[in-house]
């Protein structure tokens, strides 16, 4: 179970590098410069927990959730997710993930069921990013685990 939990942890952070690049890319190229997911953790944060206007605490945050919560939550369901490839599992994780996250995280943060108080950008690029985040997760974890 332990090398399990740590195999978990490794594919969660690699999975958040990976789309904390994306992101930035993005960004940085000015493609949809208005939606920024890390504002809306920012704004999350605020809210929910009475933390500063921090977008340092944001990435923090970000990290954190992607390793911590989703990389540890991963490897505890990965036997139990549909799939025949770690791969697979990982793109299915990947959009549960998803649909979590529209149903919590945006609407606490404001942004409304799915993110639509943001247009229809928001849940699409949201999808798009945990599609990406499940297949690395998934593909980081199957190689870890011939490794660990």
């Amino acid at each position: 179970m332990g090398a399990r939990l740590v195999r978990g942890l490794m594919a969660g952070f690699v999975a958040t590098l990976v789309i904390s690049m994306i992101l930035i890319l993005r960004m940085a190229a000015g493609i949809i410069p208005w939606y920024d997911p890390i504002e809306v953790m920012n704004l999350a944060a605020q809210d929910l927990l009475g933390t500063p206007d921090s977008r340092m605490l944001a990435w923090g945050i970000h990290f954190a959730v992607g390793t911590l919560i989703w990389g540890l939550l991963f490897a505890l369901l990965v036997p139990y997710l549909p799939g025949r490839t770690p791969t697979r599992r990982g793109l299915e994780f990947g959009v549960a993930s998803w649909l979590v996250v529209m149903v919590t995280v945006f609407p606490l943060a404001g942004s409304g069921l799915f993110g639509l108080g943001l247009g229809l950008v928001a849940p699409l690029s949201m999808l798009l990013a945990h599609v990406v985040f499940g297949a690395v997760i998934g593909a980081v974890y199957g190689w870890a685990k011939g490794v660990l």
